[in-house]
């Protein structure tokens, strides 16, 4: 769901649910899940920084709150390593180097709890995204590539993960490599839940393959 409307709807409609609901419930987990989901994409559409950073706080918070009562919730885990990471562009220098530690143990765990392939074939992409990124000497170029060989386990037919590998591979200077992966881009047929996101993938995809001498 990307509508920022829908977003906001979705996200009155679970506090009420949860306001007006009982601990006890059966759903309870999965709707706090859920609303810790709703919080992280919904800061993602904000073009207000303040509000962003408010929205993905809201995120962190609750996903640290659902992992203290469900420490095997993959998905929570996961939401908590993707706010941390967001987080990041808000804090001083001394709390980035706090909240990617808290990535490393939230993805990490994120990775070992989920049972969806695609979840954690998306969480493996994000941890190399993680090593990919940083300035010297945070980045692990070699941990990087680890993580997209792992996703492309669970999920050898989303693009994104192809096109993060790409640009591991330019990052690297190894471009015969990195046009293997663009090119696969290309080629393949879009993710049915990510119809979107390979459209942009193969505009990026192509863009990079230009600048390729």
């Amino acid at each position: 769901m990307k509508n920022i409307e829908d977003l906001k709807n979705l996200i009155n409609i679970l506090e009420n649910e949860i306001k007006n609901g009982s601990n006890n419930s059966p759903n309870y987990e999965k709707i706090r899940t859920l609303l810790s989901e709703a919080y992280f994409e919904y800061g993602q559409l904000l073009n207000d920084n303040k509000l962003k950073e408010r929205y993905y706080n809201l995120a962190l918070q609750t996903a640290k709150d659902i992992i203290k009562t469900a420490p095997e919730n993959g998905k929570a885990y996961y939401i908590a390593a993707m706010s941390s990471a967001a987080l990041i562009d808000f804090v001083n220098v001394f709390q980035k180097l706090q909240l990617m530690n808290d990535f490393d143990f939230y993805i990490e765990r994120a990775i070992k709890y989920t049972q969806d392939n695609l979840d954690k074939a998306i969480a493996n992409i994000a941890k190399g995204v993680r090593f990919m990124n940083p300035p010297w000497p945070f980045y692990d170029y070699k941990k990087a590539e680890d993580s997209f060989k792992e996703a492309e386990k669970y999920a050898s037919n989303y693009s994104g993960l192809y096109l993060n590998w790409g640009q591991l591979y330019l990052k690297m200077g190894d471009k015969k490599r990195a046009e293997e992966m663009l090119r696969k881009v290309l080629t393949m047929e879009p993710h049915p839940f990510f119809m979107k996101q390979h459209e942009d993938n193969v505009k990026i995809a192509k863009q990079l393959l230009g600048l390729i001498k």
